[in-house]
């Protein structure tokens, strides 16, 4: 009896708030607003040029007879290594390179036989670039496609002599596609071809065939030359293709799909010879070793030099200690189909497999280009530092972690145009985690995912202990930042991960789906997310699924902290947590998702989160969306405000009348504790100025305000 009075008392609570919102007069008081403060960038201080007296010049003029001294340098990174190794002694060292671009045709590797305390770096205020091209500058004028090219003699001895990135400047060129607009659809996935399916067939059968529509398909030359992307939900598909039958549509490839084929799921071709008409495009004739290029405003074949990739990875480490790049660019890397002689799955196609002779690639993992290499890889290492560097045109990973590596730092540095994940911190599946203490701050990770759609900025699966700072990361297509990789509730080796300070915007542009900008998997008592600020987290739910939001936890992401966080502008929700445990959302500003404020996605028999001082606007979007059971989480003392609906505020499956729910049915269950329903009073809403007044309703609530410190405190320039 006493329940049902107290819930009594809480709906005519309600009632009495929701009319008074609805009714009272607008505030007489002129709002207060606090000072503004603002963030203030400087470049990194590159320091003076001081030698010591084992320091080592590297210059690109250099020849590796020299003994490395500033009257007379090496030339390459390697000769420097191998007089480092020569030494004897421990004592800090700094190999100095001067002003250049300083070309890597085969993988430099760094192993525990190498000089430790070392650094790597340029002079101060000079550019110095470690890249994996080589130029093409020997062009005469021809036409294809009825458009005039530029065409030059490419001499292919080899599939390591095919290359499939080509660069002007620190522009990467584009492969020619089809169609030049818009999207194909498929017309029959052929699943009854397929592979064994790996779990669930709705989303994981394997496949290396399909049914275009028949106006869909040409006579393409050189079909195995094109490859295939096709777009799943977080997940694009990168498949060279077998075969294309111009009559029925089929279509054949050498390499399985790592999740299920759909029909109408969209699709493109790249690398089309047919297709190859607008300014900066290219092709290479695998046939006739010509590479034709379509000339941008400015171009002769006198003056164009453009780079073609040639080595996938630059450096590798592995048992080395103590070694540190400083003010060093590295770029154009070159990229190969991932999968040959084995992956995640391996082959699971058997002999016995209609299909079986085309396959020469294995299926991989379907989530966040887990298994792509890197340009720079890392591995039971320690003290791996990289500050002040550049990342550009990497067509891979730019940099990895991998088992055991520990107390590596990558700081100040620029990651631009990276095929893959930006940074990858990863390690064997062991509790407590061996690789760990790896720290990433201070860094722009800008258009990241360029080949492989489906990476991160900066991603985490098997680790401990790491800071995720004050970084700037936008335009990828896929997720910001992922930490943590076990699916569930069983025991994780991946906790005390510090997500702070990060400003992470534009990010899914419509392409992929089941995103966030900071996205967790797993128990993680100690992980801390705050201080973040998000916007424009898009998922096109017409075309490729579900799912763009600012915040996400995933499967069994438990025991975290999630406050002073700034979320705004997501196609979906600005919170969401499939399901999970004892989770702490506090004090965090969520405003305009786009499918409503808040989610949980699975109702458990344990408290999913505890939500309290909180401020969410919406505008005419439910609250809490498909969110209104008793029993699924606890919530106390936030605000919520709807800027098109004021006092009413409404959660459920939509804003449909017969799908929404009031403030009193939702109170009535047991939500909107000690809520506030009012105008917060932001600075300008609409601009997305979300400084509140002085006398805002939501500091009632026991919301604090913070002075925002996301992104980076580094000039890129």
């Amino acid at each position: 009896m006493n329940d049902f009075i107290k819930r009594l008392t809480a709906v005519l609570a309600s009632i009495i708030t929701m009319l008074t919102a609805i009714f009272a007069p607008p505030a007489s008081v002129t709002p207060e607003f606090p000072e503004e403060t603002t963030q203030v960038k400087t470049a990194f201080d590159e320091g003076e040029f001081v030698m010591g007296p084992r320091d080592i010049i590297v210059s690109a003029d250099g020849d590796d007879n020299n003994p490395g001294t500033l009257a007379a340098p090496v030339r390459t990174l390697e000769r420097a290594k191998e007089i480092l190794k020569a030494e004897k002694g421990n004592e800090a060292v700094t190999v100095w390179f001067r002003e250049g671009t300083y070309i890597i045709h085969d993988t430099v590797s760094f192993t525990s036989a190498d000089r430790s305390n070392v650094l790597y770096r340029s002079f101060p205020n000079e550019k110095v670039v470690f890249s994996g091209s080589k130029a093409i500058s020997q062009w005469t004028e021809t036409t294809i496609n009825g458009v005039n090219a530029f065409v030059s003699d490419v001499k292919i001895d080899s599939d390591a002599d095919y290359f499939r990135s080509l660069f002007k400047g620190d522009k990467r060129l584009s492969r020619s596609n089809y169609p030049k607009t818009g999207l194909l659809k498929v017309a029959d996935p052929k699943l009854d071809e397929a592979a064994v399916p790996e779990v669930d067939p709705s989303f994981f059968t394997h496949s290396a065939v399909f049914y275009a529509h028949k106006n869909d398909v040409s006579d393409f030359a050189n079909p195995k030359d094109i490859d295939i992307r096709i777009m799943h939900f977080w997940c694009d598909e990168l498949l060279p293709v077998h075969s294309i039958d111009t009559s029925t549509g089929r279509i054949e490839t050498r390499k399985p799909t790592s999740m299920t084929i759909r029909v109408d799921d969209n699709y493109i071709f790249e690398n089309v010879r047919e297709a190859l008409s607008l300014p900066g495009e290219w092709y290479l004739d695998h046939s006739e070793e010509k590479l034709y290029y379509i000339p941008e405003e400015g171009d002769t074949v006198d003056n164009t030099i453009l780079y073609a990739g040639m080595t996938e990875q630059l450096i590798t480490m592995k048992d080395a200690e103590n070694i540190r790049f400083r003010g060093i660019s590295f770029e154009k890397t070159e990229w190969q189909h991932v999968g040959k002689g084995g992956g995640f799955y391996q082959n699971l196609f058997d002999e016995s497999h209609p299909l079986y002779e085309n396959i020469e690639y294995t299926v991989l993992h379907p989530q966040a280009a887990y298994e792509i290499p890197s340009a720079i890889y890392i591995s039971s290492s320690s003290g791996i530092d990289f500050t002040d560097c550049r990342f550009r045109n990497i067509s891979y990973t730019a940099v990895k972690f991998d088992k055991a590596s520990e107390n590596c730092n990558i700081t100040s540095c620029l990651f631009e145009e990276i095929g893959a994940n930006a940074v990858f911190i990863h390690g064997d599946f062991v509790v407590p985690a061996s690789t760990k203490n790896i720290n990433v701050t201070d860094c722009h990770i800008n258009k990241y995912g360029r080949i492989f759609n489906n990476a991160i900025g900066i991603l985490l699966t098997h680790a401990i202990d790491c800071d995720l700072t004050n970084n700037e990361i936008h335009d990828g297509w896929y997720t910001g930042i992922s930490v943590g990789w076990n699916w569930g509730y069983s025991a994780n080796s991946t906790n005390n991960i510090n997500i702070s300070n990060n400003l992470i915007y534009n990010i899914g542009n419509g392409w992929l789906s089941d995103m966030g900008a900071i996205y967790t998997l797993g128990i993680q008592p100690d992980t801390v997310i705050s201080g973040n600020v998000i916007y424009n987290v898009g998922c096109d739910e017409g075309r490729y699924g579900y799912g763009g939001w600012g915040i996400y936890l995933d499967e069994g992401s438990s025991g975290m902290l999630v406050e002073k966080n700034l979320v705004y502008d997501c196609s979906s929700q600005t919170f969401h947590q499939h399901y999970g445990k004892d989770n702490i959302i506090r004090n965090n500003i969520f405003a305009f998702g786009g499918d409503g404020a808040f989610r949980i996605t699975r109702n458990e028999d344990h408290n999913s989160l505890t939500l309290t001082n909180n401020i969410f606007v919406t505008d005419n979007a439910t609250m809490y969306a498909l969110t209104t059971e008793r029993d699924w989480f606890v919530d106390d003392s936030n605000l919520y405000w709807d800027y098109t609906n004021g006092g009413n505020v409404y959660s459920g499956d939509s804003m449909g009348f017969f799908e929404r729910k009031s403030m009193v049915i939702m109170t009535a269950r047991g939500y909107y504790n000690n809520a506030v329903f009012s105008d917060p009073l932001f600075k300008d809403p609409q601009n997305r100025d979300f400084t509140l007044a002085v006398n805002s309703p939501a500091l009632d609530t026991g919301f604090v305000a913070w002075e925002y410190d996301a992104g980076t405190k580094t000039l890129f320039e």
